[in-house]
């Protein structure tokens, strides 16, 4: 080697050889907290809209049977029949309603987490495949950075 090839060499800093070894495992830990918190946040804002769905059945089932106490004070027997009728149908509809918004939290969470691990990943190079997404995923759930057991 020459001296002004080991100049060259020298002046250049390591981090524009894209595709070195010592660059991808120094850039490892990187991504891997990347993804962890990238997953985090993910997950986060899923727990704070869980919280509002069940936040709001809880307002408006309170409100509702507040104002189911005060229709039984004074009622008869056919309006507590009335009554009862009302109230299993409003449980019924509540509780559909509920579940149903607790699904499409729950799946845009998990939609958004594997989003994430699928761009983590494509920032890598590669491109993933389903199987490298549930390892990556379960990954993040279990905190580790590496992937999960398969079963």
């Amino acid at each position: 080697m020459t001296a002004k090839a080991s100049r060259v060499t020298a002046a250049r800093p390591m981090t524009e050889i894209p595709y070195s070894p010592f660059n991808l495992l120094t850039d490892l830990p990187r991504r891997q907290l990347a993804l962890m918190a990238q997953s985090a946040t993910a997950l986060f804002r899923g727990s704070q809209e869980l919280r509002r769905i069940q936040q709001e059945t809880a307002q408006r089932a309170s409100e509702h049977y507040e104002e189911a106490v005060a229709r039984l004070r004074d009622c008869d027997y056919s309006e507590l029949m009335a009554l009862q009728a009302e109230m299993f149908r409003f449980n019924m509809q509540e509780v559909t309603q509920y579940w149903q918004q607790l699904s499409t939290a729950s799946m845009k969470m998990q939609a958004e987490m594997v989003s994430t691990a699928r761009e983590v990943a494509i920032e890598s190079g590669t491109e993933p495949t389903l199987d490298s997404l549930q390892r990556v995923f379960a990954a993040t759930l279990n905190g580790s950075g590496s992937a999960a057991a398969p079963h």
